[in-house]
């Protein structure tokens, strides 16, 4: 008696639901589709992935290089000053600038 009355309202909120919401399940075509469109997002999500990847090695390989370049700019700009000192001509590449 119990179960007969638990299944009679569970059958009622399912068709409430099925008004409200639609069908719990989808259809097969439906299905497919959803599918379908899921597979070409996850292809379309994979190639931007491996792009920023591909970006993000890029920066970290420019980053170092910039960071060596600095290094050495700095090496040749005390080089210049030492050799305007010995040659007498100090300041000479500012005024240059």
């Amino acid at each position: 008696m119990e179960k007969l009355a638990l299944e009679k309202m569970m059958r009622e909120k399912e068709d409430n639901y099925l008004k409200t919401r639609g069908s719990k399940y989808l259809k097969r075509d439906d299905f497919k589709q959803y599918a379908a469109t899921l597979r070409v997002k996850n292809n379309a999500f994979k190639t931007m992935k491996k792009a920023l990847d591909e970006i993000k090695s890029e920066v970290t390989v420019l980053d170092r290089t910039k960071q060596i370049l600095k290094e050495r700019a700095g090496d040749v700009d005390d080089l210049l000053r030492d050799l305007e000192k010995k040659k007498g001509i100090t300041g000479y590449s500012n005024v240059e600038d």
